[in-house]
């Protein structure tokens, strides 16, 4: 992230508005979102889908109102193909007191739904002036340059899954271009468990100066992944498909390394079962998810 703006602008996510009224955003999916295998993952979409729907959220308050997620669950149906563009607007299902439930559907440029989202956002009582109603557009092409990276070499198709956590934890295998955005690293590796450290930047913050919703999806959803790799045999992969995420507490950007703790809850022949844990530096419990990986189908 960016040390100078928020997740929007660091990440090359571009917002636009029709005419009729209708807001949607678009990213940009290129080689600069590759995680330690090189793939492009849920986590490389993961923010745009919590700000379609917590836009559209908190567009449909009075101006000036603060509001947050409460919960948010990402499915992905299909995988993300790098280089292309995803885009999608959100709707607010229902409010009730307060508090309301979002759904949104990124596409690619094949019109393929690359993630299902589903969010309950709440108002808050927070200081905050209003937020514009949208952000300014990136220049053509700044997206592609944003998003393009040097790709990780291949991993040595006899590492298992173990060996290559102990490897990026060793620092003997280089973190993916979409860890080093968020400031993720593997802290720890145990038979059943690892802990994820993540560093805050200013470039993470929400206008409440507190890390902004989709960087926390996505930090957990990438420590999910990171723990999938735990019952991996040589040559194995598995790529989260669904997370669900309850937000409990806004951290704060000025406030320490976040950890993130993952356990390994099951582990079959096609679904991975992982719990994270997201716990400030003064021990405050931030966030929890739980979350699936599928496996990967050679080739």
């Amino acid at each position: 992230m960016t040390e100078s703006s928020g997740p929007l602008t660091s990440l090359a996510i571009e917002y636009s508005k029709t005419d009729a009224g209708v807001r949607s955003f678009s990213q940009y999916v290129g080689t600069g979102l590759l995680d330690h295998r090189g793939d492009a993952g849920l986590t490389s979409v993961a923010t745009l889908a919590e700000i379609v729907g917590g836009s559209e959220f908190y567009h449909s308050q009075p101006p000036g109102s603060a509001t947050v997620q409460a919960r948010l669950a990402l499915s992905m149906p299909v995988p993300v193909t790098v280089g292309t563009s995803v885009q999608g607007f959100g709707r607010v299902a229902g409010m009730t007191g307060g508090h309301g439930v979002t759904s949104a559907e990124p596409v690619d440029d094949g019109g393929h739904v690359v993630c299902l989202a589903t969010g309950r956002g709440i108002v808050v009582s927070r200081p905050t002036g209003e937020v514009p109603d949208g952000e300014a557009g990136h220049a053509a092409g700044s997206a592609r340059r944003l998003h393009e990276a040097p790709a990780p070499p291949p991993l040595d198709d006899a590492l298992t899954g173990v060996d290559i956590l102990r490897g990026l934890a060793e620092g003997s295998i280089g973190h993916g271009p979409v860890q080093r955005m968020f400031g993720i690293r593997v802290a720890a590796v145990g038979d059943k468990n690892i802990t994820v450290a993540v560093t805050p930047t200013p470039g993470m913050a929400n206008r409440m100066g507190t890390m902004h919703g989709g960087v926390v999806v996505a930090a957990m959803t990438e420590a999910c992944s990171l723990g999938a790799e735990l019952p991996g045999a040589a040559g194995v992969r598995f790529r989260i498909v669904d997370i669900t995420l309850s937000y409990f507490r806004s951290p704060a950007i000025e406030g320490g390394e976040l950890v993130i703790s993952v356990q390994l809850i099951k582990a079959g022949r096609r679904i991975v079962s992982l719990l994270a844990t997201m716990v400030g530096a003064d021990g405050t419990v931030l966030a929890e998810a739980t979350a699936d990986a599928a496996v990967v189908p050679p080739g």
